[in-house]
């Protein structure tokens, strides 16, 4: 395998709003937002990235499970790196993570090397709730939620063994500003994470943001739509973690 891991010194790269499959010889710098596994239909059983350039343009990459192994040894979260000799490939799929209209596939001669940190804000851009209500918002994306949780029941195992994290189910409501309110649910471990940082937070007023959750339109309407966790991608920040979130 011809990937090496060492620091950069190359200071040209390109926009991810540049990326397109008919040119090769791309070469970008990242920071890494987010790290899964995935089951995507080209990597299943590999490793996700979701990616931000220092322009805030997001894109998702995808490793087959032939060379996870490989990567997983030395790319994290929140870290930055330079990658060259990947491809391009078309963002589809019924659930889309990041809105550009591409994804990178890395194959046996991706080279990624550690790079310094770039100067980029860090905010969370939050979809207004009037967006979902009206309709706006195109359900194949994820999205992010800001709000004050105004009510939350136990946590529950829909199965018989408490050692079943993907049984684990917990319900919540989030509040905006203007007092829209949203129905949510979560998930697995990200339902555990739902309740339990919920449970620690001191005080009775607790603000979250939902990173990378999934719309669902009911029969009856956009005004009852809920919002669901969707593995592997959606995360939870709580209070103090969610202090650079701006609405879009």
């Amino acid at each position: 395998m011809s990937s090496r891991f060492t620091s950069s010194s190359i200071e040209r790269y390109n926009d991810f709003s540049r990326l397109n499959p008919a040119i090769v010889g791309w070469h970008v710098h990242v920071k890494v937002l987010r790290r899964f596994h995935t089951d995507d239909y080209i990597s299943k059983g590999g490793l996700g990235l979701l990616l931000v350039d220092d322009k805030g343009n997001q894109i998702e990459a995808l490793i087959c499970s032939l060379l996870t192994s490989h990567y997983s040894t030395f790319i994290e979260e929140d870290e930055f790196y330079t990658i060259m000799n990947f491809r391009v490939v078309e963002n589809s799929g019924f659930t889309k993570l990041t809105r550009s209209d591409f994804k990178i596939m890395f194959y046996d001669g991706t080279i990624v090397k550690e790079a310094s940190s770039f100067s980029q804000d860090d905010y969370i851009v939050a979809t207004p709730f009037g967006a979902i209500f009206n309709g706006y918002h195109d359900t194949s994306y994820l999205i992010t939620l800001i709000g004050r949780v105004v009510e939350s029941s136990d946590l529950t195992n829909v199965t018989d063994e408490p050692s079943v994290i993907g049984g684990y189910r917990y319900s919540f409501t989030i509040e905006d500003q203007e007092n829209k309110t949203l129905k949510c649910c979560a998930y697995g471990g990200v339902a555990i994470e739902c309740h339990d940082r919920f449970r620690n937070v001191i005080g009775t007023d607790v603000t979250c943001v939902l990173r990378w959750w999934k719309v669902y339109q009911l029969l009856d309407g956009w005004r009852h739509v809920r919002i669901y966790s969707h593995p592997p991608y959606s995360n939870i920040l709580v209070q103090s973690d969610a202090d650079n979130v701006e609405h879009s």
